[in-house]
């Protein structure tokens, strides 16, 4: 319906009212309401002010606010889970204000100097970081450095069990590992035989957790599994990981193998001639780990869902840093069990995404 001259006219005095408490012109208020970029920050909130103690009757824009710097650390991984965590930050980022700006950074996993350097150096005033990284004495020092400089800090996928301050909105680890041993044992009640653990990354605080989770459940539940860890880090390496299963081949049959952390085709490999399968268990699902689950390859994957880590440790941060209001769930992310049964169809992601520098 078109507004009327009397309409009009009513706006427009509203208009000169508010020029008038906040010591404008008139057209300084319009830009401003109408969210041009030509106006002073100083006359920006005057207006703002003015318009909200006079009442007004519509959608106020924000008042000026400062570009926030948040950095977004972690490795250089290839793995199926990173390039969709890289993925969902790359969309979730996209969602925010303009004033926030995210730095999306990676750095190489055995690079220690080079992750000190990012947490303690930066050419901009960051408030906060989302980061993934090793559990090393020299991390944590950098981490903690940065913290008492009134920095922010959310851990994602691994934590750094411990570190006072720091918010982590990973998968409990532990409890996934913990699971993994449960699925295992009750896919292999009926017989006694040996099960393999493949530790990707001993100085990787997740998978030592994952680790102790599954061995301890085996343990306790399931006594008729004997349990072998191997010791040698695989890092996610699908040839190390081949060669790993077909040296424990060497010792007799397996019953079960479950794979801490990624290198899956590695394991599918040593597996295609061996009859009859032992329970395969792996974290994360993947394009190769849906094929292999369809085809019955492969039992279980526990997955960490990297799109709700994006979001929530986001949130968090903007909650830490006074950006928003809303307390976000705080708590760790829920587990995700995949079978055959109920396969997801992922969306496809860029292998790399653009905007990080290392």
């Amino acid at each position: 319906m078109p507004k009327t001259p009397s309409h009009r006219k009513k706006k427009l005095s509203r208009l000169i009212d508010i020029a008038g408490a906040a010591g404008v012109s008139l057209s300084t208020v319009d830009r401003v309401l109408n969210e041009r970029e030509t106006v002073s920050a100083a006359a920006r909130e005057k207006v703002i002010k003015a318009a909200r103690d006079m009442g007004a009757r519509r959608l106020l824009p924000q008042t000026y606010r400062p570009l926030t710097h948040f950095d977004l650390i972690l490795p250089k991984n290839e793995s199926p889970f990173f390039v969709r965590l890289r993925a969902a930050f790359h969309d979730a980022a996209a969602m925010l204000d303009r004033s926030v700006i995210v730095h999306r950074l990676t750095l190489a996993e055995e690079d220690t100097a080079g992750f000190v350097r990012l947490i303690n150096e930066t050419p901009y005033p960051r408030r906060g970081m989302i980061i993934a990284v090793p559990d090393r004495q020299e991390i944590r020092a950098s981490i903690a450095r940065a913290q008492a400089g009134g920095q922010k800090v959310v851990m994602i996928v691994t934590d750094l069990p411990h570190l006072a301050g720091v918010d982590y909105l990973g998968t409990d680890n532990y409890r996934a590992g913990a699971t993994a041993a449960y699925l295992l044992g009750q896919s292999c009640r009926s017989s006694a035989g040996r099960v393999v653990v493949l530790a990707a990354h001993h100085d990787w605080s997740g998978h030592v957790q994952r680790t102790a989770g599954f061995c301890a459940t085996m343990e306790r539940d399931f006594p008729h599994l004997g349990c072998e860890i191997i010791e040698t880090d695989t890092r996610d390496d699908s040839i190390r990981c081949e060669r790993a299963v077909r040296q424990a081949f060497t010792k007799g049959p397996l019953a079960g193998i479950y794979n801490a952390g990624a290198g899956s085709i590695g394991i599918m490999n040593a597996l295609k001639d061996v009859s009859p399968r032992p329970c395969w268990i792996g974290h994360d699902i993947s394009d190769d780990h849906i094929a292999y689950l369809r085809d019955h390859r492969m039992d279980y994957v526990i997955d960490q869902n990297p799109q709700g880590q994006a979001l929530r440790s986001l949130q968090t941060l903007l909650y830490r840093c006074g950006l928003i209001e809303t307390i976000p769930d705080l708590s760790p992310t829920e587990l995700r069990i995949y079978t055959r049964e109920n396969l997801p169809t992922l969306p496809p992601v860029a292998a790399m995404l653009p905007g990080s520098r290392g």
